[in-house]
């Protein structure tokens, strides 16, 4: 059949075009040059197509036009509306389509449409916010796997706030380099609630130590943000810390413990109003009575004083100026420092200083541990075999 004879059909004929004849008008369409009259034919021939109740016809078409900068837009544009395995090739990958255009596809597509827009290369700024702002869960995860897309600071703020309770978002949030400290913290605080009911918590700790447990996994998460941290990003996760009470005594202690010499300077710096470059020199400088009179001035309780000032004390043994982290093995020495200097004396009104540490410095060994065996994964293996 010609394409004369195609054009030439009405509403009763009985004849029908398979799926290889309209692939063949589109690819005679995209070979013709601009403005002859195979490509008049073809336009109207596929034109025609748009109507065929066959959907493979379409599909054929719509694989066919789908990434041609010069293929007829009328005809794209009536597919990009069609059912999901005609308009995926086109939203997906056409050139003919508008950023207006395709937001307005979004707002009103199915799941697979989003998610097929959320996969285009390049996604635009504007394109990246209307789908943190509409877009499915699905398209949301695909836009942030989409390494391609310009995606704003601003519009991953506004994708958390919308999909805060939709953990499988989180995760692809949380990989995101782009999103603000003290955000990627609030999100993983709020998968942390729901922990309480987690079938590996209630399996393996027992139900009195669930609090501390829960609280001690609190202060990992911002301890771990912490070392990640820049140096101009720090203050500010500091402050945001401080102003929902997180900025706990427990937490400096902590950092102090596991070497985040960074974050405590910068916390106390916070909490006493003292620049954070002139708080480092006076760690370093200045004698026990005036380190004294900066953790009173931030507010540390009394009780906890000795505990900072020996860490204080060995952090500058160490040669460490409060502007980088200790490595591991220097935390894990330090803590040990700690523990067999410290009298006991009540941090809390259940608990003293020395559990505290004693509690750190398990964690640290631990975290030193693992990370050996990381590093020399292959030689533990091999002394295991030969065991």
């Amino acid at each position: 059949m010609t394409v004369h004879d195609f054009l030439q059909l009405t509403d009763d004929d009985e004849h029908t075009l398979d799926v290889r004849a309209a692939l063949e008008f589109a690819e005679r369409y995209l070979a013709a040059d601009e403005g002859s009259q195979e490509r008049v034919s073809m336009a109207a021939a596929l034109t025609v197509l748009l109507d065929d109740p066959s959907r493979a016809v379409r599909k054929a078409i719509a694989k066919a036009l789908a990434s041609s900068p010069y293929a007829p837009g009328h005809v794209v544009r009536c597919l990009a509306s069609d059912v999901d395995e005609v308009a995926v090739p086109i939203l997906k990958h056409s050139p003919i389509l508008t950023e207006a255009e395709l937001v307005d596809l979004l707002a009103e597509g199915t799941d697979a449409m989003q998610c097929a827009i959320a996969e285009r290369e390049g996604l635009s700024a504007a394109i990246c916010a209307a789908i943190c702002e509409v877009g499915s869960e699905a398209a949301c995860r695909t836009l942030l796997r989409n390494t391609s897309a310009q995606v704003l600071q601003s519009s991953l703020l506004r994708l958390a706030q919308r999909c805060e309770n939709h953990p499988e978002v989180c995760d692809e949030l949380l990989k995101s380099r782009e999103l603000p400290l003290a955000m990627r913290y609030q999100l993983l605080m709020k998968l942390a609630e729901n922990l309480d009911d987690h079938p590996i918590i209630l399996e393996r700790v027992p139900e009195h130590q669930r609090r501390t447990f829960l609280s001690d996994a609190e202060d990992k998460v911002v301890l771990r943000l912490a070392l990640e941290a820049g140096h101009e990003d720090l203050p500010e996760f500091v402050e945001h810390l401080r102003v929902h009470g997180k900025l706990t005594t427990r937490l400096l202690l902590r950092a102090v413990c596991c070497g985040r010499l960074r974050f405590f300077a910068a916390s106390l710096a916070n909490l006493g109003q003292v620049p954070l470059p002139r708080l480092c020199k006076l760690l370093l400088t200045v004698r026990r009575s005036a380190l004294q009179a900066i953790l009173r001035k931030a507010g540390l309780p009394l009780r906890s004083h000795q505990a900072f000032l020996l860490a204080i004390d060995v952090a500058r043994q160490a040669d460490a100026d409060f502007t980088y982290d200790l490595a591991l093995d220097e935390a894990r020495m330090l803590t040990e420092t700690l523990l067999a200097e410290m009298q006991d004396g009540a941090l809390g009104t259940d608990e003293d200083v020395t559990a505290f540490l004693r509690r750190f410095a398990i964690d640290v060994a631990r975290l030193e541990a693992r990370l050996l065996v990381k590093n020399g994964s292959l030689q533990l293996t091999q002394a295991t075999r030969a065991a």
